[in-house]
């Protein structure tokens, strides 16, 4: 169902007590190498409760959203993507695959195919920031991470996933 990456905290980077959920061909069934994969996708995310959906790749330098958790799918190519900053765990990110960040998680992508594309997604459409681990307010950058509420619903099984187990059970 989904790999669970606890990250701990690694300032100036916040990372967040939920674990990271990563869902190994999660998507692998929408992906059909078309131009209209990536809408498919984002059409999946929103049905589950995550719009603002966009179709690109990862920033190449650490960064995290301290106002938001964010859904990443990768739907061409692969990549090695850093998650939690510098000496941060790595995953590989192929066609199908997608993670769950919390917000105040780091991740950078460190290579890539020449095709890699991915499709993102936020919890009720959020508008996310971008932080680079530079705010001279680290701690409330930190707490306004950590305050972010958990969704309702897991962008893969809506109802019955890794969000209701990992996130939603652990904040009770």
């Amino acid at each position: 169902m989904a790999e669970i990456y606890q990250i701990k905290e690694n300032p100036p980077f916040p990372n967040h007590p939920l674990p990271v959920l990563y869902y190994p061909e999660g998507l692998i069934n929408l992906i059909e190498n078309n131009e209209e994969t990536g809408r498919e996708v984002i059409a999946f995310f929103e049905e589950k409760g995550y719009s603002n959906g966009w179709i690109n790749g990862i920033h190449d330098f650490h960064h995290f959203h301290s106002n938001t958790h964010e859904v990443l799918a990768c739907i061409k190519g692969s990549a090695t993507v850093q998650i939690g900053g510098p000496k941060g765990q790595e995953i590989t990110f192929t066609e199908g695959d997608a993670v769950l960040l919390p917000a105040g998680v780091a991740h950078k992508r460190l290579t890539a195919t020449d095709d890699f594309k991915v499709v993102g997604a936020y919890p009720n459409g959020k508008s996310p920031d971008l932080q680079r681990g530079e705010a001279a307010d680290y701690e409330e950058v930190q707490q306004r991470a950590y305050d972010v509420i958990v969704p309702e619903t897991d962008p893969v099984y809506k109802y019955d996933g890794p969000v209701q187990k990992h996130w939603i059970l652990s904040t009770h």
